[in-house]
């Protein structure tokens, strides 16, 4: 009898040790549509299905939403090796974008399920954890993300929340209804201006590409302007675009307040 008791005071005991992964994401908060997000798994007490600890194994993520499953899933028994997750330690693992997938790149949530064009449309985000084969998994699980409503812009960047050392995406909008300058609608070519708020280092003026529905550029301001950024300065830029062909031709500008990394 005091065997028994000892035994299922045991067994009691690991179910409460046990639990699912602790999903933090950096920045803290990010949507579906922010760039450069990096979101983390922390499984020191994590276990699988059949009560096995996750602690320094080869994890991938299979990931769905309520709009699809991520492009990276693949068949259930060929998961893709763009699934394979990050490991940081072994209790730590991360899903960092951009993901390379062969000749695809996702940079967001929204890309990897499929829903750029209706990013609002994603309301849940589940995944499991697994290996390769697979010869274990967790069961469903989700992620958590800060909800979204795409409201349509002229110029906007990416991610929401930057620091000086993070790459942002500059984009814009030609088929916005209610464009500031209406000449741009016709502009075959397409740049952007990006100024400094320290007015003693000079701006610089990017070619952008079209993808098919915004043109963008990127740029890692604190490369781009390393005096500034040297000097513990660069907290600010401006920008807009404009018609390469006619540059009197500009958008109306946007300003994105830099972090200093680490903060």
């Amino acid at each position: 009898m005091k065997k028994l008791i000892t035994s299922i005071f045991f067994l009691c005991s690991l179910m409460l040790l046990a639990q699912d992964p602790i999903v933090t994401g950096e920045p803290a908060n990010y949507t579906v549509i922010d760039e450069n997000v990096e979101i983390f798994f922390d499984v020191t007490n994590a276990t699988d299905n059949g009560g096995n600890s996750l602690v320094g194994k080869d994890l991938f993520i299979w990931a769905f939403t309520d709009v699809g499953d991520a492009k990276t899933n693949n068949a259930w028994t060929n998961i893709k090796l763009s699934a394979r997750l990050n490991k940081i330690s072994d209790t730590l693992y991360s899903l960092k974008f951009p993901i390379i997938d062969d000749t695809e790149t996702y940079n967001t949530l929204a890309e990897l399920f499929g829903a750029e064009a209706a990013p609002g449309s994603i309301t849940s985000i589940g995944y499991l954890l697994r290996d390769q084969a697979p010869t274990f998994q967790t069961g469903d699980l989700s992620i958590p993300f800060s909800p979204f409503k795409f409201n349509a812009a002229e110029v906007r960047t990416f991610p929401s929340s930057v620091t000086t050392i993070d790459v942002v995406t500059f984009r814009f909008n030609q088929n916005f209804s209610s464009l500031s300058n209406p000449a741009l609608t016709g502009a075959q070519n397409i740049s952007v201006h990006i100024e400094p708020s320290n007015s003693s280092v000079s701006a610089v003026d990017l070619e952008t590409t079209y993808n098919g529905r915004y043109f963008q550029t990127g740029i890692i301001p604190a490369r781009t302007f390393e005096t500034l950024e040297n000097a513990g300065t660069l907290r600010e830029v401006k920008y807009y675009f404009f018609d390469t062909d006619n540059p009197s031709i500009k958008s109306a500008e946007g300003t994105i307040v830099l972090k200093k990394a680490g903060n």
